[in-house]
């Protein structure tokens, strides 16, 4: 009788609809057992598809921490995607000023009172400094001390790396690119011997990417994704269009955005904000651009043939949500939903790959360049290494 994994128990804050747990639950070898969100529609959504386990809307901090947390099972780890607004591109890039920048710190007191044994954290690559050389900048100050924070939760502290992923070479039809930050607590990191090496890429070159067009017409590989599965799915209601929109993206050629178009169909006395993405139609041999989950007209994602915005269950696909994954409330509601998500292929890759790191490694495996992450910092840390500075020793990165 061949021996069970075991399966490692999850808690999850500010979960969304359940990208990353749709993840987990792809793998078979995680199990969430609560949640907490927010937003109400995001955790009926979540419990819609995961009903065994607890999911608790309301603010993270009023309501999880204040209220619940105490009646709550351990966990073997911790997931969170605090809230990307105030480090995001197109946000108002107010930090760790702003009103979700310091929401990490719920995570931080949710790892000192269940102390798991790892975490993993998702955010926008803009959280994070490109190397070392301004180590006076703000970006890089507030990496720090992000960075820092997690290193001192719980008793014994935790090793954390970070990692710039670009989804669309882990099967994701869509040029998502994101920073991942794993943990593990220091005792657990020692006894079980952990050598968690950078993930590699699924996809290796760009001719392998998964086009929006695939996507959209067939589906993507690893998802439950058909035309028929299509047809029975929700979430469809398409975008009423105004004539001016209409004779815009009418105007637009596949692949172009609003700037490309003269002022008679453009935007004509917009000279700040010149996002690339507004009013913005696919190209269909290549990955889409980003999903986002909020912004006002032209940032809905537009179809590189038709001329009109993707349908809820169209960016589903992108996220690579099975066709079966409901979500509920408003068409806004879902578009939000849909846009904050983890993208479900990355999510299982990722978990995949920190599972492997959980078995107990009896002999010292020596890691090479490419195992080295693009930052880290040891236990109660107070230094960054760096993967781009040369003459960090071994020892510094040390697996």
């Amino acid at each position: 009788m061949k021996n069970k994994s075991k399966i490692y128990k999850l808690g999850e804050l500010f979960c969304g609809p359940g990208g990353f747990a749709e993840g987990a639950n792809k793998t078979g070898l995680f199990k969430h057992v609560w949640a907490n969100d927010i937003d109400e529609k995001a955790c009926e959504t979540f419990e819609l598809h995961h009903p065994e386990c607890n999911v608790i809307p309301g603010d993270v901090n009023k309501v999880f921490l204040k209220e619940k947390i105490n009646d709550l099972p351990n966990i073997d780890g911790l997931l969170f995607g605090f809230p990307c607004n105030d480090f995001s591109l197109v946000g108002k890039k107010n930090k760790l000023k702003g009103d979700f920048g310091g929401l990490y710190k719920s995570a931080v007191k949710t790892l000192n009172h269940f102390k798991p044994n790892f975490f993993i954290a998702e955010n926008v690559t803009a959280i994070s400094p490109l190397n070392k050389k301004n180590e006076d900048s703000l970006v890089y100050k507030n990496f720090f001390k992000i960075m820092s924070d997690l290193s001192c939760a719980s008793d014994n502290g935790y090793r954390v790396y970070a990692d710039r992923f670009k989804f669309e070479q882990f099967g994701v039809p869509q040029t998502r690119h994101r920073m991942i930050l794993v943990g593990y607590r220091s005792d657990f990191f020692e006894e079980n011997k952990i050598y968690y090496p950078k993930i590699k890429p699924v996809l290796k070159n760009v001719d392998e990417y998964i086009s929006c067009e695939e996507a959209l017409e067939r589906g993507v590989p690893g998802t439950k994704q058909s035309s028929s599965s299509f047809k029975k799915a929700e979430n469809k209601e398409p975008t009423r269009h105004s004539k001016e929109v209409l004779l815009r993206l009418k105007n637009t050629k596949e692949g172009q955005n609003v700037w490309d178009l003269e002022d008679k169909f453009g935007l004509p006395g917009v000279t700040k904000a010149r996002m690339s993405h507004i009013y913005k139609k696919l190209d269909r041999n290549k990955p889409s651009y980003t999903v986002t989950g909020s912004g006002g007209g032209g940032t809905h994602v537009y179809h590189y043939e038709k001329n009109r915005a993707l349908t809820n269950r169209e960016r589903a696909r992108l996220q690579t949500f099975d066709d079966s994954y409901a979500f509920r409330g408003t068409k806004e509601q879902v578009r939000k939903q849909i846009g904050m998500a983890v993208p479900v292929l990355a999510a299982k890759e990722i978990l995949l790959n920190v599972y492997k790191s959980l078995k107990l490694n009896k002999k010292f495996i020596k890691p090479s360049y490419e195992d080295y992450h693009d930052w880290m910092i040891e236990p109660n840390g107070k230094k960054l290494h760096f993967k781009g500075e040369f003459e960090l020793s071994q020892k510094n990165f040390e697996f």
